[in-house]
């Protein structure tokens, strides 16, 4: 069984709240993956992946470095994020982020032709890297841009040609570091709600949500 920490340590979305999460949440349980809310940061090092789903409190010097051991170690981590910046989120995700060679824009990400119920907001794409060839589409909902600045760091989901930045960057939207001897990984996200209710059922999203616990 494959056991995730989901970080309620720096005032992220909790995965118990049943009209957000509810689905995945069964979809986990299905797939032999156990989800617990964890508190405190040294309690890391009991699961194999550990997620900051919306962290609002910015990361302090000492839990950076206990994260980055634990990715030594051959753990996974991912943080996901949201589009702007207007809550500093984007500025929240970079205090974790940046130690890994990945930096989120605080972008906004249209596409006016792949998109989902017409809106240029809800990002279809289906240029996917380094993903089991189940997963061949997924919409991601009003999300970030991404810049890379390690040689470690691969793409995992960029937008479409169609795609554009408000700040005239890349639209790389999901990246993930991987640590060269341990293989441990460290997964950023342009957004949090490709995983909620309304997002998960959607093309492959749920796929690619199980896949990113279990990395």
């Amino acid at each position: 069984m494959r056991k995730v920490a989901w970080s309620v340590t720096h005032q992220e979305f909790i995965i118990s709240d049943h009209y957000y999460f509810s689905k995945l949440q069964r979809y986990a349980k299905e797939a032999d993956i156990q989800i617990d809310e964890v508190d405190e940061v040294e309690k890391f090092a009991n699961y194999d992946t550990i997620i900051f789903n919306y962290p609002e409190i910015p990361f302090k010097p000492e839990e950076v470095d206990f994260i980055e051991e634990l990715v030594k170690k051959g753990k996974t981590v991912g943080i996901f994020a949201y589009y702007k910046n207007e809550d500093r989120i984007a500025d929240t995700c970079n205090t974790l982020s940046e130690r890994f060679g990945i930096k989120f824009n605080g972008d906004i990400i249209i596409d006016n032709v792949n998109n989902y119920d017409n809106d240029n907001l809800l990002i279809v794409t289906s240029d996917l890297y380094n993903m089991p060839d189940n997963i061949k589409k997924v919409m991601l909902a009003c999300t970030d841009s991404l810049i890379t600045t390690s040689p470690n760091v691969r793409p995992l989901v960029h937008g479409e040609d169609t795609a554009e930045s408000k700040l005239e960057e890349e639209t790389l939207l999901f990246a993930e570091y991987v640590h060269p001897e341990s293989g441990g990984k460290f997964i950023a996200g342009g957004t949090c709600v490709f995983w909620d209710n309304y997002s998960i059922d959607l093309y492959n999203n749920k796929e690619f949500s199980l896949n990113l616990l279990t990395r």
